[in-house]
C-alpha cells in the first residue's frame, strides 16, 4: 500500500511540476502576462459586478492575502487593476480590472485554452477527466475542512 501511496502522491506531484510552469510559460510567451497576472485578470472578467473585496478574491482563488496584495500592487502599478479603497471598511480594498487589462485577458483567454485542451483535455478520456474531477474535489474539500487557508496557527 506504501508503494501505491508514493507512486500516486509522484504522479500527482509530477503534473504540478510540468503542467503548471508550462501552462504560465506559455501565457507569458502569448500575452505578456505572468501566470498569476492572468489568474487574477481572468477572475475579475468574469465577475457579475464592477469589482470585488481584495480579500474575497484570494479567498476565491485560494491564494493567502498578502500573496494576494502583493499581486494586485504590481498590477495596479501596471495598470492592470485598479486597487480603490473600500467605502464601507478603509482599511480593506476592492479590485476591478481595467480597459487594458480586459484587452489582455481577452486574448489570452483563447490562446490559453487552446494550449490547455492540447496539453490536458486532448490527452484524458471523458473517464480519466470525470475521475480526476472526483479526485480533485475529494481532496479540496479535506483541505477545506481540516486545513483552511487563512486558519490561524496555535503556538
Amino acid at each position: 500500500m506504501k508503494d501505491l501511496d508514493s507512486k500516486a502522491w509522484r504522479a500527482f506531484h509530477k503534473i504540478g511540476t510540468s503542467l503548471l510552469p508550462h501552462l504560465g510559460r506559455q501565457v507569458s510567451n502569448h500575452s505578456g502576462i505572468s501566470g498569476a497576472e492572468y489568474v487574477v485578470l481572468v477572475a475579475l472578467s468574469e465577475l457579475p459586478v464592477p469589482s470585488v473585496n481584495l480579500n474575497r478574491l484570494a479567498t476565491g482563488l485560494g491564494w493567502e492575502i498578502s500573496r494576494m496584495s502583493h499581486q494586485v500592487s504590481r498590477m495596479d502599478e501596471a495598470g492592470l487593476v485598479k486597487k480603490t479603497k473600500n467605502l464601507e471598511d478603509s482599511r480593506c480594498f476592492d479590485v476591478s480590472i481595467t480597459a487594458k487589462g480586459r484587452k489582455i485577458a481577452e486574448a489570452a483567454i483563447p490562446l490559453q485554452s487552446k494550449e490547455i485542451n492540447h496539453c490536458f483535455s486532448q490527452v484524458l478520456t471523458q473517464a480519466q477527466m470525470k475521475s480526476l474531477i472526483e479526485i480533485s474535489e475529494a481532496i479540496s474539500n479535506h483541505m477545506k475542512e481540516n486545513h483552511p487557508l487563512n486558519k490561524k496557527v496555535e503556538k
